[in-house]
Parts: structure tokens; sequence; C-alpha cells
């Protein structure tokens, strides 16, 4: 069974490419949703529950995005609250494409394979794991697509309306009671990828081998120049050249690795698809610049700035379209 945490990831990492604005949450198994036979029939026991510019939105709908939301976002919305929630996904899409904002299928279809690709599934085995939790792949993919045309109509019509300023991270900031001059500094560091390539057809004792060879390299690497020379060596190894990275460009637990890792010495190795991959910690050092504080805290203005229009624009487009409760 595919774990509901896999599907959430999935879910979100599809969210960031249709607005980056997804915030990460673990789900449990997804043995604690149940698990269903097989999906109800979606002409059986349906009632018309209200039509939205002349589309019917029915009991079924309703019953599926409780559960996509007990699925993908960790929470059990009441039936009213879903419903609301399907008539703004049909109000987005219908104000979306009076402005030729669409999204064809094949593009809604390249995002599912790519949440598919993410959890580890083809989109056939996505389809019939989210089957097994009683959800029909087509509510989320229905969700994806409003979302994808929503976004797209808001940047489209109020990029200007949302613009922060440095006065405004700065004040935020300083209601934080976060240090200003610290802001306004970031950690740049100097790193080498390494990488110890292992065969797709490898067996697990050569995988263990070289696992081992890593692990070996790590303890006798002293410093870049020398460790560097020593890599290039090695039977079937890739150093990359030296790049630049800053502290406000990396996710907080690669922020740690890297601040943990001695000037000089490897990460621990991590096994990819490449191989057995290790990153040489060359330098280190604190410059003017944009700190994570900093970029984050803007990143928090902009999203309540876009949502605050978004919520005003959906607020308009309720009194523009007709909607019949029944």
């Amino acid at each position: 069974m595919l774990g509901a945490d896999r599907i959430r990831d999935g879910w979100l990492a599809c969210r960031r490419l249709v607005a980056t604005r997804a915030v990460a949450l673990a789900l449990a198994a997804l043995g604690a949703f149940g698990t269903v036979s097989a999906l109800p029939a979606p002409a059986l026991a349906q009632q018309i529950l209200v039509m939205v510019q002349g589309q019917p939105i029915t009991s079924f709908d309703v019953a599926q995005r409780i559960k996509l939301a007990q699925l993908t976002e960790r929470r059990s919305p009441t039936q009213k609250q879903a419903l609301e929630e399907l008539i703004d996904e049909r109000l987005k899409v219908v104000t979306a494409e009076r402005f030729g904002i669409t999204a064809e299928k094949e593009e809604i279809d390249k995002m599912f394979a790519r949440m598919g690709t993410r959890t580890g599934r083809t989109p056939e085995q996505l389809t019939a794991a989210l089957a097994q939790a009683g959800l029909d792949a087509r509510m989320l993919k229905s969700k994806m697509r409003a979302d994808y045309v929503w976004n797209n109509y808001v940047r489209s019509r109020y990029s200007s309306a949302a613009t922060v300023r440095d006065s405004d991270v700065f004040a935020a900031l300083q209601s934080k009671g976060e240090d200003l001059t610290r802001a306004q500094r970031t950690t740049e560091y100097t790193v080498r990828q390494i990488v110890l390539v292992v065969s797709r057809t490898a067996s697990p004792a050569e995988r263990s081998q070289r696992i081992a060879e890593a692990n070996n390299l790590r303890k006798a690497f002293a410093d870049c120049e020398t460790g560097v020379a020593t890599v290039r060596g090695m039977r079937e190894t890739v150093v990359r050249d030296p790049v630049i990275r800053t502290s406000a460009d990396m996710s907080a637990p690669v922020r740690k690795v890297m601040d943990d890792t001695p000037i000089g010495q490897l990460t621990a190795p991590e096994v990819t698809r490449a191989g057995i991959e290790m990153v040489a910690v060359c330098g280190r050092r604190e410059v003017v610049g944009e700190s994570t504080q900093k970029r984050e805290t803007r990143t928090e203005l902009e999203t309540k700035q876009f949502d605050a229009v978004s919520q005003r624009l959906l607020a308009d487009a309720r009194k523009s379209v007709m909607i019949q409760y029944r």
C-alpha cells in the first residue's frame, strides 16, 4: 500500500510547481484512513447539492473532497465546508477561463505524473493507490487544475499589487525581535560534490563495498586540496567543480549539515541514483547579503499579500457567477 505520507509529499511537490506556497506536513500511514475495496459508482446515490454556472456539484463530490482533504492536508472539513470549497474551485476555473487562462488535459496529466514519480509510482499505480484509499484520481486532478489556472490568473492580473518593500521586511523582522544587522548578512559556502559511481545493476555486496569506501574516504579526508587529489586516484569517481552557495538558498536541514561539517571535511555518504554522494565543505564565510530570516520573512509577507488578493478576487467572482443551491 502506498503510504499517506508519500502521497502527501507528492501532492506538496505538485503544489510547489503550481503556486510555490505549499507548507509541508507529515501524515500517518495510509491505513489510518482505512482501506476501501472499490470506489462507489458516481452514478449511485448521488444528490445534486448546488449548480455553479450550470455545472452540478453532488453529494459524491463532497464526500470525495472530504477524503482528499484528509489524505493530502491532514484535516477533516465538514460537509458544508467541503461544499463551499468545491464551489470556490468551480468559480476559480470559470473566472480564469473568462480571461483566457486554461489548463489542457495533457498539462494536468503531466503534473499528476510528476506527483507519481515523487511517490515512486507510475500514474497508473498512483491512481490505483488513491482508489485503494477510496479517492477518485479525477478529484485530485480537478483540484490541480483549479489551483493552476487560479494562481496564474491572480499573478497575471495583480502581480504589481503584491509588492513587498525592504522596509516592510525590516518592520516584520523587528516585530519578531530579530537582529536587523544580522538579517543583512548571510553565510557563503564553497562546496564540491564527490560521487562514487555505482551501477544500477550492481549487487548488494558491490553497493556495500562502495559505501565502505566512502566511509573510509571520509575518515581520511583532511582538506579539499589533498582530499580531492586522493578521490581522483580512486576508481569510478566523479569530482565536481567548486560551487558557491549561500545559506539563504538552502533548506534548514541542509544548512545544519553544512554548518556541522568542519571546513575541509566531507558530509556523510548518501545513496542516490548516481551512486554514493558526499559534499566537501571547502570554505565558509559570512558576507553581506540577504539572510535566511530576511528571505523567509519576505516570502511570508508576499504570501499574505497574494492570499489577500486571491480572496478578494474570489469574493468578486461569487458576485458575478450564478450559484443555485438545491
